[in-house]
């Protein structure tokens, strides 16, 4: 038994093919970002920026800070 094979699908040429890969973004000059782990309190992990500010203890729990004497 013969059964035909239909014939594959001709491409619409009003459809948009696959979009084309652009080229790869430039890198910023911004540099690399802040790392903040230095104002991290040890004891409840909360970001102080005061520390920056000589602060000797962590205002949300009381703990010292490890760098204050």
């Amino acid at each position: 038994m013969d059964t035909p094979v239909p014939d594959p699908p001709v491409p619409d040429p009003r459809v948009p093919g696959p979009p084309v890969p652009g080229p790869p973004a430039e890198p910023s000059d911004a540099g690399e970002p802040a790392c903040l782990l230095h104002l991290v309190c040890d004891a409840c992990g909360r970001l102080d920026t005061d520390r920056a500010h000589d602060a000797r203890h962590c205002p949300a729990c009381g703990a010292p800070f490890p760098d204050t004497p």
